[in-house]
This record gives C-alpha cells, sequence and structure tokens, in this order.
C-alpha cells in the first residue's frame, strides 16, 4: 500500500495542528521508503499526551525526527486521537521507514509491538458502512463482531473475506456496496475496522 501525502503547507492544513499566529515545527519522517516533511506545534495538548518519554530524549539527542503522533496523524486525517487507538505505525526495519499502520498495540516509538505482514487501508467513502456496523455491533446482529473497549468508539469484523463480504451485504444499503471493495477480496483473513466515520479493511498485503 502506497501513501500520498500533500505538500509540506497542504499537509500543515490537514493536520490543523498549529494556529494562525504560531510558527509551526517541521520534522522529517520516513515514509513508504521517502523523506516527507510534516510539521506540527510543540505547544499543542495532543502532542504532550502522545509523545513518550523515549522519543523525546531521542528527539533531544537528536537521534529521532517526526513524533510517533505526527506520523499517524498525517496517515489518518480523518481521525481524531482517541479513534487512533486501535492503530500502531508499522515499521520497516530494513528501510527504516513507516510503510502504513495496522491494528495492534504500540511501543514507545508507536510502532506496532507484534511484528505483522498486515497493512490497513480505507474502504468507505460514505458515514453510513460504518454506521451501519456500529449499529450491528450494538444489536449483536453479527457474529464475529467486537467493539473494542478502549475508548476509541472502534468495531472489529474479522474472519475470511468472504464471511466479512457476506456480512456487510447482510447489513444492506452502503455497508453492502462496499462488500465488494477490491480491499476485502485481497487477503484470505480480514479484519473489518469502523471508526470515526470510515472504515478501514486490514489483512496480509505481503
Amino acid at each position: 500500500m502506497r501513501f500520498t501525502l500533500l505538500p509540506t503547507v497542504l499537509t500543515l492544513a490537514a493536520l490543523g495542528a498549529t494556529s494562525a499566529s504560531a510558527e509551526p515545527t517541521l520534522c522529517t519522517a520516513r515514509i513508504n521508503d521517502r523523506d516527507t516533511v510534516l510539521g506540527y506545534d510543540t505547544a499543542e495538548p495532543g502532542l504532550s499526551r502522545n509523545f513518550s518519554r523515549r522519543e523525546r530524549l531521542a528527539t533531544r539527542w537528536g537521534a529521532h525526527d517526526c513524533p510517533s503522533y505526527v506520523v499517524m496523524r498525517a496517515l489518518t486525517p480523518e481521525l481524531s486521537d482517541d479513534q487512533r487507538r486501535p492503530f500502531c505505525l508499522r515499521f520497516d526495519e530494513a528501510t527504516n521507514s513507516v510503510m502504513g499502520y495496522d491494528l495492534g498495540e504500540r511501543d514507545a516509538w508507536g510502532r506496532c509491538k507484534t511484528r505483522s505482514a498486515s497493512l490497513c487501508e480505507r474502504v468507505n467513502h460514505t458515514r453510513s458502512v460504518a454506521g451501519s456496523q456500529t449499529s450491528a455491533a450494538g444489536r449483536g446482529a453479527l457474529a464475529g463482531l467486537e467493539a473494542l473497549p478502549d475508548g476509541s468508539g472502534a468495531v472489529i469484523l474479522s474472519g475470511s473475506a468472504n464471511a466479512v463480504s457476506s456480512a456487510l451485504t447482510s447489513l444492506g444499503g452502503a455497508a453492502a456496496a462496499a462488500a465488494g471493495s477490491p480491499a476485502l477480496v485481497a487477503g484470505a483473513a480480514i479484519s473489518l475496522v469502523a471508526v470515526g466515520g470510515a472504515v478501514y479493511a486490514c489483512h496480509d498485503r505481503d
């Protein structure tokens, strides 16, 4: 999966992190084996809550650049900090690069604690898909559908690609339309995540 990030000025606007009067702090992140310039406000509350002590020390020593919080936000601009909780950065040691994001617990660098070949990508362009999936979780209407108890509001539907597509079809409407998404038929096992009005398919892309 490849991410195309906007030029720096537009990326800053999309992040919504800097005020009109504040000069942004610029940093460089290695994403998909490319150096990408991002910007953030060092005084923003989200940074202090999500910037680990290890990252702070590394930044002070010049051994680290963009905080993982800033990188994750650039990859998922449509989500709030709480809604990003289920996701971690997938990091490739060979290229020293963030290759995307996956479901899982984060380490002190915001990377996935458990190594995985899985990547997540957005599959819907309408809130009704996430809404129908979340409603089904509340009703207990679909097997294998679980609401995460971490405050993110995420709902996960896991299973084979066929099972997940069938479950979406049974929900009808926009969910049924999303059932045929290429992202849902690209892998054998799929975790479909509904959070913040968006739906992500997480599966092995290697």
